[in-house]
């Protein structure tokens, strides 16, 4: 019975467990793309000359200026703009709950588009992001423009259905244990 309540409690901690650290990303963040270009078609153009770049699977957008967020994961992540409602050099992108982002080829893409450069894109994957620690944007285009929206890509996890899935199998595996040793 005891070895019961440690695998629960242990399946619990592993459901509710998420790093409180920020990853701290700032136009001077290395490995960094940036370009010039400022529509998406163009910007997609510009970075798929690189083949180690990988923008194929859309998953998470927000706007500055009332345009929300969009895409697979949009109820996954929030993103909280600061220094300025409409004219932001910082933001906080948060995991909300629900599935997120994991793998690698996952990235992050700060656009503003009137500015030079227009558009930054950082290898979340090498920063270490494991897809719930918050992402924390810091001085972008301070006092000339400002952040006009970011977007995710990359692999959609589904971490919370993942370790239930588990845990319901360690809680299976020691029942069975259980009924084995006293059916004897």
């Amino acid at each position: 019975m005891r070895l019961l309540k440690v695998l629960v409690v242990l399946c619990a901690l592993l459901l509710f467990a998420a790093p409180a650290n920020a990853l701290l990303i700032t136009p001077s963040t290395i490995p960094q793309y940036s370009g010039n270009q400022n529509n998406m078609p163009a910007i997609e153009a510009a970075i798929a000359l690189d083949p180690g770049v990988d923008l194929s699977t859309f998953l998470y957008k927000s706007e500055v200026d009332g345009g929300g967020e969009d895409g697979r994961l949009a109820g996954s992540y929030r993103t909280t703009y600061s220094n300025s409602p409409s004219d932001p050099a910082d933001a906080l992108i948060e995991y909300t709950g629900g599935r997120s982002i994991g793998g690698t080829d996952v990235w992050l893409l700060v656009k503003d588009g009137k500015q030079k450069p227009a558009w930054y894109l950082f290898d979340l994957d090498y920063l270490g992001w494991n897809g719930v620690a918050a992402l924390r944007l810091s001085g972008f285009w301070p006092g000339n423009g400002a952040i006009s929206n970011v977007s995710l890509y990359g692999t959609p996890v589904s971490e919370p259905a993942t370790m239930l899935l588990l845990g319901a199998g360690l809680l299976g595996i020691a029942l069975f244990g259980r009924r084995r040793l006293f059916s004897r």
